[in-house]
Protein backbone atom coordinates (compact mmCIF):
# COMPACT_ATOMS: atom_id res chain seq x y z
CA UNK A 1 0.00 0.00 0.00
CA UNK A 2 3.06 2.27 0.71
CA UNK A 3 4.45 1.53 -2.52
CA UNK A 4 1.13 2.69 -4.31
CA UNK A 5 0.70 5.64 -2.27
CA UNK A 6 4.21 6.91 -3.72
CA UNK A 7 3.87 5.82 -6.70
CA UNK A 8 1.06 8.24 -6.93
CA UNK A 9 2.24 10.90 -5.45
CA UNK A 10 5.65 11.26 -7.57
CA UNK A 11 2.99 10.59 -10.82
CA UNK A 12 1.27 13.47 -9.63
CA UNK A 13 4.05 15.86 -8.96
CA UNK A 14 5.50 14.73 -12.21
CA UNK A 15 2.49 14.91 -14.52
CA UNK A 16 1.64 18.72 -12.62
CA UNK A 17 5.33 19.93 -13.29
CA UNK A 18 5.14 19.35 -17.42
CA UNK A 19 4.29 22.48 -18.98
CA UNK A 20 1.30 22.66 -21.18
CA UNK A 21 2.92 23.82 -24.66
CA UNK A 22 1.36 27.25 -25.41
CA UNK A 23 -0.80 26.91 -29.30
CA UNK A 24 -0.28 30.15 -31.55
CA UNK A 25 -2.17 31.47 -34.51
CA UNK A 26 -1.20 33.66 -37.34
CA UNK A 27 -4.03 36.21 -38.59
CA UNK A 28 -4.21 38.01 -42.93
CA UNK A 29 -6.32 41.20 -42.53
CA UNK A 30 -7.19 42.03 -46.35
CA UNK A 31 -9.07 44.46 -48.49
CA UNK A 32 -11.36 43.42 -51.81
CA UNK A 33 -10.03 44.81 -55.36
CA UNK A 34 -11.83 48.42 -55.92
CA UNK A 35 -12.79 48.46 -52.19
CA UNK A 36 -11.63 52.63 -52.36
CA UNK A 37 -9.66 52.39 -49.13
CA UNK A 38 -6.62 54.01 -48.77
CA UNK A 39 -3.86 52.67 -46.94
CA UNK A 40 -5.09 51.19 -44.21
CA UNK A 41 -3.18 50.15 -40.64
CA UNK A 42 -4.35 47.83 -38.79
CA UNK A 43 -3.27 47.55 -34.71
CA UNK A 44 -3.96 44.40 -32.53
CA UNK A 45 -1.86 43.42 -29.42
CA UNK A 46 0.06 46.49 -29.28
CA UNK A 47 1.33 45.86 -32.86
CA UNK A 48 1.01 47.34 -36.29
CA UNK A 49 1.08 46.48 -40.22
CA UNK A 50 -0.41 48.16 -43.27
CA UNK A 51 -2.99 46.98 -45.77
CA UNK A 52 -1.13 48.64 -48.66
CA UNK A 53 -3.01 45.69 -51.83
CA UNK A 54 -6.43 45.02 -52.68
CA UNK A 55 -7.13 41.08 -53.79
CA UNK A 56 -10.02 39.68 -55.99
CA UNK A 57 -10.58 36.94 -53.33
CA UNK A 58 -9.16 36.12 -49.91
CA UNK A 59 -5.52 35.72 -50.30
CA UNK A 60 -3.16 33.08 -48.77
CA UNK A 61 -1.75 33.88 -45.39
CA UNK A 62 1.02 36.21 -45.17
CA UNK A 63 0.30 37.48 -48.37
CA UNK A 64 2.45 40.37 -49.22
CA UNK A 65 0.03 43.93 -48.67
CA UNK A 66 -1.78 42.87 -46.44
CA UNK A 67 -1.48 43.48 -42.31
CA UNK A 68 0.22 40.27 -41.07
CA UNK A 69 0.36 38.99 -37.40
CA UNK A 70 2.07 36.05 -36.71
CA UNK A 71 2.61 33.87 -33.79
CA UNK A 72 -0.40 35.18 -31.49
CA UNK A 73 -1.24 32.88 -28.55
CA UNK A 74 -4.53 31.70 -29.02
CA UNK A 75 -7.86 33.47 -27.93
CA UNK A 76 -9.30 36.76 -28.34
CA UNK A 77 -8.03 39.66 -29.59
CA UNK A 78 -9.36 43.40 -30.26
CA UNK A 79 -8.31 45.40 -33.30
CA UNK A 80 -8.38 48.76 -34.54
CA UNK A 81 -7.79 49.92 -38.42
CA UNK A 82 -7.96 53.24 -40.24
CA UNK A 83 -7.40 54.28 -43.82
CA UNK A 84 -8.01 58.13 -42.27
CA UNK A 85 -11.45 58.09 -43.21
CA UNK A 86 -13.05 54.91 -42.70
CA UNK A 87 -12.21 52.68 -39.24
CA UNK A 88 -12.98 49.49 -38.08
CA UNK A 89 -12.86 47.69 -35.19
CA UNK A 90 -13.62 43.97 -34.22
CA UNK A 91 -12.34 41.12 -32.09
CA UNK A 92 -10.81 38.08 -34.00
CA UNK A 93 -10.08 34.49 -32.36
CA UNK A 94 -6.86 33.11 -33.04
CA UNK A 95 -6.68 29.37 -33.22
CA UNK A 96 -4.00 27.39 -34.37
CA UNK A 97 -2.91 27.93 -37.91
CA UNK A 98 -4.32 30.71 -40.13
CA UNK A 99 -7.01 33.18 -40.43
CA UNK A 100 -8.10 35.89 -43.21
CA UNK A 101 -9.80 38.22 -42.39
CA UNK A 102 -11.58 41.08 -44.86
CA UNK A 103 -12.26 44.34 -43.91
CA UNK A 104 -15.02 46.14 -45.76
Amino acid sequence: MKKISLFLILGTIFFSSCSKEELTGDVTFWQQTNSGYGITVVQLNGNSANITSEYNSAPNCGASGCAVFNNLVEGSYNYTASDGVADWSGTVNIEEGCLTMRLY
